[in-house]
């Protein structure tokens, strides 16, 4: 199943009971996970305040506290099944408490003797530099008559041209780049001046007693206990987490719950005795829903008619109301396209949901801009190890993104394989004919004395034997039966359609088929903005402003990029001269564009004065915004212009540095040569595959974040977020408290 092309239907639910049931309710709540609250405001007075949170919730979120601070130090492997809930709360209340406050005192343990070691650390750095001055540590301070100076003197100078420059005497050390200087106390101002003008900076020596290099030898001797000590602890989490990880996790999941179960009461409405709970929650689970609160709330409503109400063009509904989350339906083999509809945000609830058509245009757009099997396959091989490093996590996120980066993979495959390109090569045969020699192709095989041509099938010039191997996975090894009888002398398939349009299989986007790649891209642009449009059309008709807000914010649109689109390629064709039918059909092709368009334009000023636009500046405004479509169109070229970097890129590598290696290692050449050439071939490939997957990653998502989607999504909605978050570890127990 592709995926559903809406969100879930959601459903407006409130509830009311005694408030002595209300922590019971709430338990019931987290355990089906079901409903996301609309926090009370406190304001509709009536005599409702905000709820309490649960007695035990300070014991609750001290305990949690706990468990995270533990998982942070503990590498704690993910449980291969789930536990129920009875279980691991006998873990939390029994065998874990001791193990827990074992593990504490030995992180706490680890902590000191870290801090210790970063202190000790600290200190040999600081003894190093005072081991070679040669005095005492103990000579540095406790004097009542005289004032110590020591650190660096930037200045060539010493300490004793300090002295004579303040003219006083005084006692000198030097060594290992410090200076020492002691002076009287009234002589310390004096001295001072004189050594800041020496650029001298002040170090502060180490507290002790005695010869800095004991203390040293003692300060290195205290940090290789240390660091052994740590390493011993260390040892006991890792064996801590081996015999109790698994437990640590689920305790901590369900902790987590219990924290937010605890601090739930806190979100709603009470009164002395009753409680009054308002929230949403996905229709299709309201009998489940009501028949486990039914023995515990007098009263439960649930309203599904939960759409924005919108009037006319410029109307607005009960913007007072809350707008309804949005759940995703089910996408089924979209799901990984969740990543990209959630990184712009969720739309406005009852609208289309991009997700499924971002499963057919993203790897498109991706996949034409790549296109090349190598790359391909390394694609889906760091999708493969993604999805290893991540499997056991229980990270969706990284699950999703390791088959996100699947699909990229497969399309780059697929348009490798329409392309004939394999590492940046041309893989594929070409065909050779006496009649073409002198022709465009410019690849003619002639012999270099006379002049003739090799009829037949040939590689490419420079295309490596395991490159060219891969034409096996074509039809007749790549040498099509009657090439240049039916289709010309490169493809085994190809079509031309209307507008110019060319498909050929193979499709040689780097030579025979440059022009066409471009025009594709053009014409691939105009049907995605198409299809934006018919999509904010049928939103503003379902959810929207109705049949005129789709007439004037969408089909006014889609008259002008199809009537541009018209009257631009008869205006363009009809310069080369066609035939007089076909000169009459431009004619009228580029008459009925320039009404579309013109529609358009007048459909547009309509919308902005309605908009509240003043009319004359409506009237510079809606040609300005309809010759704006003409650059969001063309910018679909960089489908065609970032695929055609990328494969030069690879390119120059293959003509420049692959020579070289073939050289080096068959004919005798240099060795060193052919291997630093094949290093460098190597780091190429590499680039270039880096380059291939970030860059088109990057114009794909402009292309459908920015051209398409702002066309008709308006990333407004909030995400469905039931109370109780999610169970990856642990049942929840639906029972009563």
């Amino acid at each position: 199943m592709v995926g559903e092309l809406t969100n879930r239907p959601m459903a407006r639910f409130n509830a009311a009971g005694l408030r002595k049931d209300l922590d019971s309710v709430m338990h019931i709540l987290c355990s089906l996970k079901a409903v996301d609250l609309i926090d009370f405001d406190g304001e509709e007075g009536n005599h409702l305040n905000l709820g309490s949170p649960r007695d035990d919730h300070d014991a609750v979120a001290k305990n949690l506290s706990t468990y995270r601070s533990i998982s942070k130090w503990v590498e704690s492997s993910r449980p291969e099944g789930t536990q129920s809930e009875k279980t691991v709360r006998g873990w939390i209340n029994g065998e874990l408490t001791t193990e827990i406050q074992s593990i504490s005192e030995t992180i706490s343990e680890i902590e000191d003797k870290r801090s210790e070691a970063n202190a000790t650390e600290e200190r040999i750095a600081a003894l190093g530099s005072f081991v070679e001055l040669g005095v005492d540590l103990d000579l540095f301070d406790g004097y009542r008559t005289a004032t110590v100076f020591s650190g660096n003197i930037g200045d060539k100078g010493t300490g004793q041209d300090a002295l004579q420059s303040a003219g006083v005497s005084g006692h000198v050390a030097s060594g290992g780049g410090l200076t020492m200087v002691v002076v009287a106390n009234e002589d310390a101002a004096a001295v001072n001046n004189a050594l800041e003008s020496m650029r001298f900076s002040a170090v502060q020596p180490p507290a002790g007693t005695g010869s800095p290099r004991e203390a040293l030898t003692d300060s290195t001797t205290l940090l290789k206990d240390l660091n052994l000590e740590i390493e011993k602890l260390e040892s006991t989490l890792d064996s801590w987490a081996l015999k109790h990880g698994e437990k640590l996790v689920c305790g901590l999941e369900l902790l987590e719950r219990d924290f937010i179960e605890a601090t739930a009461p806190a979100r709603v409405a009470v009164s002395q005795h009753a409680f009054m709970i308002d929230g949403w929650i996905v229709a299709d689970r309201e009998d489940e829903v009501r028949a486990a609160l039914k023995g515990l709330c007098s009263y439960i409503d649930v309203d599904t008619d939960v759409a924005p109400k919108h009037h006319g063009v410029h109307g607005h509904g009960h913007h007072n109301d809350p707008s309804p989350p949005v759940a995703f339906g089910d996408h089924g083999l979209s799901r990984p396209m969740e990543l990209l509809t959630d990184a712009v945000g969720r739309s406005d609830y009852g609208k289309i949901d991009p997700t499924v058509f971002m499963l057919i245009t993203y790897p498109l757009f991706f996949g034409l801009m790549l296109g090349d099997m190598l790359y391909g396959f390394m694609t889906l091989g760091l999708a493969g190890l993604i999805y290893s490093r991540v499997k056991d996590s229980g990270n969706d996120l990284g699950i999703l993104g390791a088959k996100l980066v699947a699909y990229i993979g497969l399309s780059t495959v697929l348009f490798g394989y329409i392309y004939g390109e394999f590492a940046g090569f041309e893989i594929l045969p070409h065909y050779e004919s006496c009649s073409a020699y002198a022709g465009t192709s410019g690849r003619a095989l002639a012999d270099g004395a006379s002049g003739e041509c090799h009829k037949g099938w040939h590689p490419y010039d420079g295309v490596p034997a395991w490159a060219s191997s891969f034409s096996a996975l074509y039809p007749y090894g790549g040498e099509f039966p009657n090439v240049v009888e039916h289709y010309g002398e490169h493809s085994l398939w190809e079509t031309r359609l209307p507008m110019g349009v060319v498909l050929a299989f193979p499709f040689h986007r780097v030579s025979y088929n440059l022009t066409d790649l471009i025009l594709l891209t053009i014409y691939l642009g105009i049907a995605h903005l198409m299809v934006a449009f018919i999509l904010g059309a049928i939103d503003e008709i379902r959810h929207g402003h109705g049949w005129s807000g789709a007439i004037y914010g969408k089909v006014s649109w889609m008259l002008v990029l199809g009537g541009g689109f018209f009257f631009s390629y008869a205006y363009l064709i009809s310069g080369g001269g066609p035939s007089p039918e076909y000169a009459e059909l431009l004619s009228n092709l580029k008459m009925g564009g320039l009404i579309a368009a013109a529609i358009g334009v007048l459909l547009l000023l309509v919308h902005l004065v309605h908009e509240g636009v003043p009319l004359w500046v409506a009237c510079l405004l809606a040609p300005i915004e309809a010759i704006g479509m003409l650059p969001t169109t063309l910018s679909y070229v960089r489908l065609f212009a970032v695929g055609i970097v990328g494969v030069k890129i690879a390119e120059a590598g293959n003509s420049l540095l692959y020579p070289m290696i073939v050289e080096g290692f068959s004919t005798g050449g240099s060795i060193l040569v052919a291997v630093l050439a094949l290093i460098g071939w190597f780091c190429v490939q590499i680039f270039a595959w880096i380059l291939g997957v970030f860059s088109p990653n990057i114009h794909a998502a402009r292309l459908h974040f920015v051209e398409w989607m702002r066309q008709f999504y308006t990333a407004s909605g909030k995400a469905f977020a039931p109370l109780g978050g999610r169970s990856r570890f642990v049942e929840a127990d639906k029972g009563q408290q």
